[in-house]
């Protein structure tokens, strides 16, 4: 049942958050149309080589039909991933140039051994350009066109690029490094970039994975990272080089690059030098087709003449500060998208000090509502500790580098751990309710309402303030939540005699519900666009959470931020008293409680009411 107010506070509080909306989107709009006509080119460009190359595509097909006939099964930790291991040695121009490094990494509900070589040509230079390919395929059940050969092209061409520059002079440091474990991406690049002492001199990182198919038109690029995106530079020489044979360059879109920076959904070796500042690049060839030897002297060539533009005397250009990038090679930066981001914050901060200054609450009456809003972010708080400690005991899916969306322990949902949340869950939040919240309020009604307006909008705000000190982008998550939910401040609408829709709202849902369609968008995303499906999403978030890939900010705001609905969803609407009331001054003396229901008159037919902007 919606309380009285009077309209002189109702017409002030409308006109005030009208303003603030109004400012804000004046602002937001115009900081972006700032930001997106002064969009960033790459400062420098490297040169692209014209020298001759000598990639020879029939002994690297070769190669890859060999790998495929005598290790045809390549799994994690299974012999013939033990065994290609030698072959790969024997093939080098020198066995002893492979330096064979193994090591253990958990994977799900286990610790997986994985295997590195890398061979390592020294330049006059120290400055190093890492050239990795995976070797290891994935089970048949985890990719719906399986193409044998595609798992095999990638090291088929980079053991014939390590035969080219064995022979050919160069510059800068090389190094060619096959790794394993293709389903997360970037564990045996980061094994390296950690355990050998090269990072710092690492200036680009290019990983490849089934090239050499004859009738490809375009390859795609995977250029984000939880923290990074790859530089322009990169991305425009890389599309200049395969343009050069007829090649296109696909780039992921903005928003499915910001989407994947919000939710940390990033696949590929890139992600292992992007996270170290280092211009990293995944380069691959999902489409239709097997490799062949007249598609692998195309492009095996282009990687070659792409090693040696990035060996040039040419400087590499430093890191800009890459947010988003465009398929050429333009991109927006990391302080024009952290300057929209804080933007976004505007109208809760607005609306939060609207309230402040119109409730006047006293400070042991906001103390009060904070412990009732403590109530409810406790038992959260605690649910995302427990799901901590039962990933370190084994009972959760944990990963050190990157979760794989494949089918997996990441994605099917175990019974144990669910039953014991839930149920761990219900005991501390009614524990936490009987002895943290259900206070019964000292002040007026009204004043309680206002209250709980301001503690919501608090606890929303200081959610979007660690998402935003997280990364900018997880701003997504909770877009429509700060713009929509400052809306729950509305008084019960009057009905107009021209209105098309004549029903008064009672309650906050309906605007509550509108603030969740971009958490719930992004977890479509998740569900469709990466194919964990609507079922098993929930999953993977709480495996990706506890892998650390949101940190520990990111799973802290989710707890204010979920407090805060909880708070907004009590609070009750705001009846507007008739404008015959305006002389008296003080807006809350008249406010009462409503007529209980037994001793309701039936309200005799009456005009409707006046319309507060009239």
């Amino acid at each position: 049942m919606p309380l009285t107010i009077r309209r002189r506070l109702v017409d002030r509080i409308r006109q005030w958050r009208k303003t603030a909306y109004v400012v804000c989107a004046g602002l937001l709009i115009l900081a972006g149309a700032v930001v997106f006509l002064s969009i960033s080119s790459p400062e420098s460009s490297v040169e692209l080589a014209t020298g001759p190359t000598f990639f020879d595509s029939n002994r690297a097909f070769r190669a890859a039909e060999d790998m495929l006939k005598y290790y045809p099964d390549r799994t994690l930790d299974s012999a013939d991933s033990r065994d290609v291991v030698n072959w790969i040695a024997e093939k080098l121009p020198d066995p002893d140039l492979a330096t064979v490094t193994e090591f253990q990494t958990p994977m799900g509900h286990e610790e997986i051994t994985v295997r590195n070589v890398a061979v390592v040509l020294q330049g006059a230079s120290r400055e190093t350009i890492v050239l990795a390919a995976p070797r290891d395929i994935p089970t048949v059940e985890d990719v719906v066109n399986f193409q044998p050969l595609d798992y095999a092209s990638g090291t088929a061409i980079l053991l014939e690029l390590i035969q080219v520059f064995w022979a050919r002079p160069h510059q800068k440091t090389l190094v060619f490094l096959s790794t394993e474990d293709i389903g997360t991406g970037g564990v045996g690049i980061d094994h390296f970039l950690k355990e050998s002492g090269l990072a710092e001199h690492v200036s680009t990182i290019l990983s490849i994975h089934g090239l050499g198919k004859e009738r490809t038109t375009s390859l795609t690029a995977g250029v984000t990272a939880p923290q990074g995106t790859t530089p322009g530079w990169y991305i425009q020489l890389v599309s200049r080089t395969l343009a050069d044979v007829g090649l296109d360059l696909n780039v992921p879109g903005l928003l499915s690059q910001a989407a994947d920076r919000a939710l940390s959904l990033s696949r590929g070796d890139q992600v292992a030098g992007l996270s170290r500042g280092i211009a990293s690049l995944r380069l691959y060839d999902h489409g239709s087709g097997s490799p062949t030897a007249a598609g692998m002297a195309t492009q095996g060539a282009s990687i070659e003449r792409l090693i040696l533009s990035l060996d040039s005397g040419t400087e590499v250009p430093s890191d800009p500060g890459t947010a988003l990038l465009l398929r050429s090679g333009r991109y927006l930066t990391q302080q024009a998208v952290t300057l929209l981001a804080v933007l976004m914050l505007l109208p809760t901060l607005a609306v939060l000090l609207i309230w402040l200054f119109s409730s006047r609450v006293s400070a042991s009456a906001a103390f009060r509502h904070l412990r009732n809003l403590l109530s409810f972010a406790l038992p959260l708080a605690l649910l995302m500790l427990l799901m901590y400690i039962l990933s370190r005991v084994g009972m959760i899916p944990l990963y050190r580098f990157q979760v794989p969306t494949s089918l997996g322990p990441s994605t099917q949902p175990r019974l144990a751990p669910t039953l014991i949340l839930v149920l761990v869950g219900l005991v501390v939040f009614v524990v936490s309710r009987r002895f943290l919240g259900y206070l019964r309020p000292r002040e007026g009604r009204a004043t309680t309402e206002m209250a709980r307006l301001c503690t919501g909008f608090f606890s929303i705000l200081i959610g979007m303030v660690l998402l935003l000190s997280r990364s900018p982008f997880l701003i997504l998550i909770s877009l429509t939540i700060a713009w929509a939910w400052p809306l729950a401040t509305c008084f019960a609408e009057p009905v107009y005699s021209g209105a098309f829709w004549r029903q008064r709202l009672t309650t906050n849902a309906p605007v509550l519900l509108l603030g969740l369609i971009a958490p719930v968008a992004l977890y479509v995303y998740i569900a469709v666009g990466y194919g964990v499906g609507w079922w098993r999403a929930w999953w993977f978030l709480i495996v990706q959470t506890v892998s650390g890939a949101y940190g520990v900010l990111g799973p802290l705001a989710v707890v204010f931020l979920a407090a805060g609905l909880a708070v907004l969803s009590g609070v009750k609407r705001m009846r507007v008293v008739p404008i015959e009331t305006l002389e008296v001054t003080d807006e809350l003396s008249l406010l009462e409680p409503p007529v209980p229901r037994a001793r309701r008159k039936p309200r005799a037919p009456s005009q409707p009411p006046l319309s507060p902007w009239r």
